[in-house]
């Protein structure tokens, strides 16, 4: 029996060690990925501004608000992106996401967060004045910084990116049509949007064909760029093994769904068409569907031509 007994205890001694064993995996793991890589930001966060205040003369300029003149601030965030790429490298190395990596590299501002909250819950009668120095603050010591560490922490973490959609697009788990047609054609219909956006917001007004009952606009600028966004789709539906039709129908994506909708919208009758002419109808087909094809199909035509001399290629 006591043998018994003295063979089951080293069982339960290790049943009770394990438990804790995986705790301190799991703590060592976010120490290497968070804690160590976010004290490296901090330190240097610290570390570049004693140095500064001891090394560089004060500048007495204005906008020089919450105890940080203006010479110091430009010095001391030229310096900051180092410290957000050493940090965010140092959590990638670990192991780390790249929601980890992020936080480490921002580590500094964020300490700082409740540190200003505090500063703003304690003033008694707030001022015009008040305001605006803590408005300053929050801006010297939060928002630039972490401006400037973000700045240093962006390509390790684009690399990181590159490196899991690389992994995403060779997994043998993902179906087929959503690797070379779904992904692709909505990578292009992103742009497209993008492309709009960027050339309302730059003032690139769109012409105005005909004006009156029926309005006719064609936006020149958006359909410029274009063909990058075909070629864009159909790059990456080529890139992942995608036949000519499906390198075609992913950059010719954006124009799709945009019929698609058109089309919707009219049957459930939320476009109402007044007087509804041939003349206009066969122009706004010309101008919202026919000229945006044909510049989507100007970008991804070599690239299914590239597809189709690949396909018919004979295999060794």
């Amino acid at each position: 029996m006591n043998g018994i007994t003295n063979m089951a205890e080293p069982v339960v001694i290790y049943e009770l060690v394990k438990p804790a064993k995986g705790e301190g995996e799991q703590m060592s793991n976010r120490t290497g990925t968070l804690w160590l890589p976010g004290l490296v930001s901090l330190t240097g966060y610290l570390a570049s501004m004693f140095i500064l205040q001891r090394a560089v003369p004060p500048l007495q300029k204005p906008l020089n608000h919450a105890a940080f003149p203006l010479g110091y601030q430009l010095l001391w965030l030229a310096a900051l992106p180092l410290f957000g790429a050493a940090s965010a490298y140092l959590s990638r190395r670990a192991g780390g996401s790249r929601s980890i990596g992020l936080i480490a590299a921002l580590f500094p501002s964020i300490v700082m967060v409740p540190l200003w909250m505090g500063l703003a819950t304690r003033m008694n009668h707030p001022s015009p004045r008040q305001w605006f120095g803590l408005f300053c603050g929050v801006m010297n010591w939060i928002v630039l910084p972490a401006m400037a560490l973000l700045l240093g922490a962006l390509p390790v973490w684009r690399a990181q990116v590159a490196e899991d959609l690389k992994k995403i697009f060779n997994t043998q788990t993902m179906n087929t049509r959503t690797r070379t047609f779904w992904l692709p054609a909505l990578a292009g219909l992103t742009a497209a949007m993008v492309c709009l956006a960027i050339s309302t917001f730059a003032g690139l007004q769109p012409r105005f064909v005909a004006r009156g009952l029926a309005t006719l606009v064609v936006y020149i600028p958006w359909l410029l760029m274009l063909p990058l966004c075909g070629a864009a789709g159909a790059y990456l539906s080529r890139h992942a093994g995608g036949k000519r039709f499906a390198c075609l129908s992913a950059g010719l994506f954006p124009v799709i769904a945009l019929t698609i909708l058109v089309g919707f919208l009219t049957l459930i009758g939320k476009f109402v068409y007044s007087k509804p002419q041939w003349l206009h109808l066969s122009m706004a087909l010309l101008f919202g569907a026919i000229l945006p094809g044909l510049a989507l199909l100007l970008g991804a035509i070599p690239f299914a031509r590239a597809s189709r001399l690949q396909e018919s290629r004979p295999t060794a």
